[in-house]
């Protein structure tokens, strides 16, 4: 069994890091096109509007597809009950939303974009269903190859939209409703999903209950994640403006390619935490998180070393200035990122409301932090509040869910790592004399401190593969 867990959660993560890494990678790399497109006060308004619809979808459908994902991998629950609760849930959520959305005509830069907010949210949402209940089915590979298939439309689209149809701001968000709407639509029909609908008198009373329980905390949940990741580009519009939100959004696509890497992981690692025996979690969870913090601040360590180099590749030259606001943000990401993996412990347990006080705590933090450094250091301000805000965020996670599942931690080891990429940021900020060649020293040590864990964990996967065969 030991062998098995390992071995799957490796089997599971290659094969969504197949599906959407390429595909993460590709939208990564369009950087480039749309910073020469739009310029950074457009590309201001279109990060403001893509991140408002997504503090909507979760109050559209109740944040039902955690539900959809948490009790359709649970054997004793009915998969008919849990995905036409999902289906309804998100269909009764979108029509409260249509009729209160005229007020969304008194923001500013929604003006004109309210009617295609609305058909993002939808077409996101109905998407977002079926995704986590083919992983539930077992459907990995579907849910892996769906992804390439979004990305790639997601792409055409967008070049046809914003070079050919020159629709600039509305051909963005467009290109995501379209994509989003034909990869719901066929997977949809692709596993038959409308076999899982019934009447509504046909579904189990207290699974539904239990599922919209589990869910609902998730709301508040993910506003105050969205408070902390995304409330400094709205504050930054407000004390400065959307060309300022337009340089933050850029420098913060760069340390993207660790949200990439941890999403691919976290994907198969909650169908694993989910699945294991509860004797054993421990020693799973704490070696797992030994080498999921290790890639964490190799690869940050590399972002905040090739600041320059990320943003002169993946932007037009009116963004270069960006890159000074790479270093902190990438540091911000990795406690982002750790922070996150200690939320499945809460999923694991069914502890929702403790993610939803935790991620409260963290929310709040940033907001003040915002409203204290974006007026003192401007933009750099905004990266600093949120870095800030996230740390305290892991520490208290660190603390809090050793009450249901203690990982043990190599504290020296982790301090040591945290140190060195501190550092790093703060010389690559300064640039002081031989910066670069202090830069890769660092670098190297990082690596060095790191060498052992990634070596025994590729030890042990192989390992598990030789006894296999």
């Amino acid at each position: 069994m030991a062998e098995n867990r390992y071995k799957k959660l490796m089997g599971n993560t290659m094969i969504f890091a197949i599906g959407q890494f390429s595909s993460k990678l590709l939208v990564f790399l369009m950087m480039p096109f749309y910073t020469n497109i739009l310029n950074t006060s457009e590309y201001g308004i279109v990060d403001a509007i893509i991140n408002f619809a997504q503090i909507l979808i979760p109050f559209a459908c109740a944040g039902i597809y955690n539900g959809v994902i948490r009790f359709g991998l649970d054997k004793e629950y009915d998969k008919t009950s849990v995905y036409t609760t999902g289906l309804y849930v998100t269909m009764g959520g979108f029509i409260v939303l249509a009729l209160v959305s005229p007020i969304f005509n008194l923001i500013a830069f929604l003006d004109g974009y309210v009617l295609t907010v609305l058909m993002y949210v939808l077409m996101s949402n109905f998407r977002r269903l079926n995704l986590e209940m083919s992983r539930s089915l077992g459907y990995n590979k579907t849910y892996a190859a769906n992804g390439v298939a979004n990305t790639f439309l997601f792409v055409v689209l967008n070049i046809l939209f914003l070079a050919v149809f020159r629709w600039g701001v509305m051909g963005y968000v467009l290109a995501n409703v379209c994509a989003d709407a034909i990869t719901g639509t066929f997977i949809f029909f692709q596993l038959k999903m409308y076999r899982y609908i019934a009447r509504p008198a046909r579904i189990n009373k207290r699974t539904a209950r239990s599922i919209i329980g589990y869910s609902l905390p998730l709301i508040p949940t993910t506003v105050c994640n969205w408070i902390i990741s995304m409330s400094d580009r709205y504050m930054l519009i407000y004390f400065i403006d959307t060309s300022a939100n337009g340089l933050y959004a850029a420098a913060h696509k760069i340390p993207t390619i660790l949200t990439i890497v941890a999403t691919i992981f976290t994907d198969a690692w909650q169908i694993s935490a989910v699945t294991e025996d509860r004797d054993k979690l421990e020693s799973f969870y704490s070696n797992v998180m030994a080498a999921f913090s290790s890639v964490a601040f190799i690869l940050s360590s590399g972002i905040v070393f090739t600041a320059k180099l990320g943003i002169t590749l993946l932007a037009a030259d009116s963004y270069y200035e960006a890159w000074m606001y790479i270093p902190v943000l990438a540091l911000s990401t990795t406690f982002a990122l750790l922070a996150q993996y200690l939320a499945t412990v809460y999923m694991v347990a069914k502890k929702t409301i403790m993610t939803m006080w935790t991620t409260a705590f963290g929310a709040a933090l940033n907001v003040i932090f915002n409203a204290i450094f974006i007026p003192i250091c401007g933009i750099q301000g905004a990266a600093i509040g949120t870095c800030l805000s996230y740390i305290a965020l892991f520490a208290i996670r660190v603390v809090h869910t050793r009450k249901y599942i203690k990982i043990k931690w190599n504290v020296p080891k982790f301090a040591a790592n945290f140190a060195i990429l501190l550092v790093q940021t703060l010389v690559m900020l300064a640039e002081p004399r031989f910066w670069i060649a202090i830069e890769l020293v660092l670098f190297a040590l990082l690596c060095l401190i790191n060498l052992r864990e990634m070596l025994l964990t590729a030890r042990q996967v192989l390992s598990r593969r030789r006894k296999k065969h």
